[in-house]
C-alpha cells in the first residue's frame, strides 16, 4: 500500500506540474490528455502490487510509461530491486536497469524543460534573487543517486534471499541428517534384535527342541515295549504332546530367524479348547469344564491364541503346583460381550504351592510361604497377553481356592 501511495502521489505531482505548463486557460485537448495521464497513473500505481511476482514485466512496462508520459518513474525504481533479486539472466537485469535509468532521466528532463511555476525542482525566494532552478548537472546527479539506490536495494535483497535460501538448505540438510541418524539408530537396534532372535532360535533348537525329540522317542519306545494299557495311553499322549510342541516350536524358530514382529504360526481356534481340556484330563487332572462359545469361527486369531494360552497356562500351573487337586474351568465367549475365563483349583495344605500369593478381594493379604519353587513367569505371561489385548487379569486365593480370572474384549464384527 505504501508503494502504491508513493507511486500515485509522485505521479500526480508530475502530471499536475505538466498541466500547469499549459497556462491558466488550457484547451479541451490538454485537459483530456491530463485526465488520460491520471487514468494511466492509476494503472501504473496498481501494477506496483505485482512487482514481486512479475518483476521484469512491471519494471519494463512502467519504465515505458514513464518515458512516454509524465507519470513519473517511481514504479520502475520500486520494481528494479525485485528484478535484481529474482532474475538470474544478467542481460535482463542490465536491460531493466537501463530502462529504469532512462525513465528517471526523461522524467527529470521534462521537469528541466518546463519554465516558471511548472518546474518541480525550483525555489522562489521573497528577495530580489527571484526563482532558482536545479541545474542539468543536479538532475544528472539526482538520477544517478536514485538509480544507484534502487540497484543497491536490489543487491541487498538478492543477498538476503540467498542467505534465506542457504538457511533453508541448511535446515533441510539438518533435518535429513536427523532422519538418517534416526534410521541408522533404528537399523542398529533392529540388527541387535535380529542377533538376539538368532541366538534365541539357536538355543531353542539346540536345547528345548532336542529334549522334546528325546522325550518323543522315549515315549514311542514305552508305547511299543510295554503291555500295560495305562502306560501305553500315557506314552501315546506324551508323544502326541511332544509332536505338537515340536511343530509349534519349529514355527516359532522360523519366525524368530525371519525377523517377524509377530508370531506367524497358525492360531488355535476356540474349538480346540475341547482337545486341550481332554489332554489335561489324560494328564491326570481332575477337571470339570463349562465352555460356552458363540460364533467361534468369527473370533480373531490373536484373540483365540490368547484365550488358548491363558487356559493352557492355568492348567499347567494346576498340574505343576497342585497335582491331584480338582480344577474347575469356565469359559464364556460371545462377540460384543468378550471372553471371560475362570480357572479354580483347591489349595492343597500339604503342598502349599502358592508362595506369597495375593488374596483376591484383600490386596494386602498373602498366602503363607511355599516349599515348592516357582518362577512366576506363567502369571506374568498371562497378564501381559491379556493387557496386550486390552483386557484384564488377576490371580490369587479366594475362599481356600486359587482362582485365575481373565477378561478379553471381543468386538462384534458388525460394529
Amino acid at each position: 500500500m505504501g508503494a502504491v501511495v508513493v507511486t500515485f502521489t509522485v505521479g500526480m505531482m508530475a502530471s499536475t506540474f505538466d498541466a500547469i505548463a499549459y497556462g491558466p486557460t488550457p484547451s479541451g485537448a490538454q485537459l483530456a490528455r491530463t485526465v488520460l495521464w491520471w487514468v494511466l497513473l492509476a494503472g501504473v500505481a496498481t501494477a506496483v502490487v505485482w512487482r514481486d511476482r512479475y518483476a521484469v514485466v512491471v519494471c519494463l512496462s512502467t519504465a515505458a510509461a514513464g518515458v512516454l508520459t509524465p507519470v513519473g518513474a517511481v514504479a520502475p525504481l520500486l520494481a528494479l530491486p525485485f528484478v535484481i533479486a529474482r532474475e538470474r539472466r544478467w542481460r535482463v537485469v542490465v536491460g531493466c536497469a537501463a530502462a529504469t535509468a532512462l525513465a528517471v532521466g526523461v522524467s527529470f528532463w521534462r521537469d528541466e524543460a518546463r519554465e516558471g511555476e511548472a518546474v518541480i525542482f525550483s525555489i522562489t525566494s521573497t528577495g530580489l534573487s527571484g526563482t532558482s532552478y536545479l541545474t542539468p548537472a543536479g538532475y544528472a546527479i539526482l538520477t544517478a543517486l536514485l538509480v544507484a539506490a534502487s540497484v543497491g536495494a536490489g543487491f541487498l535483497r538478492r543477498a538476503v534471499g540467498r542467505a534465506d535460501a542457504a538457511q533453508q538448505v541448511a535446515a533441510a540438510e539438518n533435518q535429513r541428517a536427523r532422519v538418517l541418524s534416526s534410521q541408522a539408530d533404528e537399523l542398529r537396534t533392529e540388527v541387535s534384535r535380529q542377533e538376539e532372535r538368532e541366538l534365541i532360535a539357536r538355543e531353542m533348537h539346540d536345547t528345548v527342541a532336542h529334549e522334546l525329540s528325546l522325550m518323543s522317542l522315549q515315549a514311542s519306545a514305552y508305547e511299543v515295549s510295554t503291555d500295560n494299557p495305562d502306560v501305553v495311553d500315557v506314552a501315546r499322549t506324551l508323544r502326541s504332546s511332544a509332536h505338537r510342541t515340536l511343530d509349534e516350536m519349529r514355527t516359532l524358530i522360523a519366525s524368530l530367524r525371519a525377523g517377524s514382529e509377530q508370531y506367524t504360526g497358525s492360531a488355535p481356534a476356540l474349538g480346540d479348547l475341547a482337545t486341550l481340556l481332554d489332554d489335561a484330563r489324560a494328564g491326570g487332572v481332575d477337571l470339570t469344564a463349562t465352555v460356552f462359545v458363540a460364533d467361534a469361527d468369527e473370533a480373531p486369531a490373536a484373540l483365540t491364541r490368547a484365550v488358548y494360552r491363558v487356559v493352557q497356562e492355568a492348567l499347567t500351573n494346576v498340574m505343576k503346583h497342585a497335582p491331584g487337586a480338582r480344577a474347575d474351568v469356565d469359559v464364556r465367549a460371545r462377540p460384543g460381550d468378550g471372553v471371560d475365563i475362570t480357572v479354580r483349583n483347591a489349595v492343597l495344605p500339604e503342598l502349599n504351592p502358592y508362595a506369597d500369593a495375593p488374596v483376591l478381594g484383600d490386596p494386602g493379604a498373602t498366602v503363607g510361604a511355599s516349599g515348592i519353587p516357582g518362577g512366576g513367569s506363567g502369571l506374568v505371561e498371562m497378564r501381559e497377553r491379556c493387557e496386550a489385548m486390552g483386557g484384564t487379569f488377576d490371580a490369587g486365593v479366594q475362599d481356600g481356592r486359587y482362582v485365575v480370572r481373565a477378561h478379553l474384549p471381543w468386538v462384534h464384527p458388525t460394529a
